[in-house]
């Protein structure tokens, strides 16, 4: 496997652990110490759930396209990227018109697995350093 490949599957795992401190520290800062709604931090954990389901079938996409037909890779990654990105602004547009979620806090939510991946790839070039 190679280097690449192990940092997104340490992403994957990690990304859950990460979502859900993240979520429950957005539930009990806005509706516990700010008497908030709890609509930041559902907005938050949709946000993760959709980012990682969309990343997940990117990956398992890619990863089977690259074995069986690399000619086509660059076809189904592009494919791949519009849909991902229509989804994600047919989520954004529901969570604008939903009285029960905050956009913004859904976009943030989005970002989770990135985060993620940044951190695996640093923990990954932590471990490689001292090696």
């Amino acid at each position: 496997m190679d280097n690449q490949q192990s940092i997104l599957i340490k992403a994957f795992a990690m990304v859950w652990v990460y979502i859900i401190i993240i979520t429950a520290a957005a539930y009990v800062v806005f509706d516990w110490v700010l008497a908030f709604d709890n609509q930041i931090a559902l907005s938050l954990f949709l946000g993760g759930v959709v980012s990682v389901m969309l990343w997940s079938m990117t990956y398992k996409s890619a990863f089977k396209t690259s074995q069986t037909n690399p000619q086509a890779f660059q076809s189904v990654s592009v494919r791949n990227y519009i849909i991902r990105f229509a989804f994600y602004a047919l989520i954004l547009v529901i969570a604008h018109y939903s009285p029960n979620l905050e956009p913004i806090a859904t976009f943030v939510g989005f970002t989770s697995f990135k985060i993620a991946v940044l951190i695996a790839a640093f923990m990954n070039r932590k471990d490689d350093a001292h090696d």
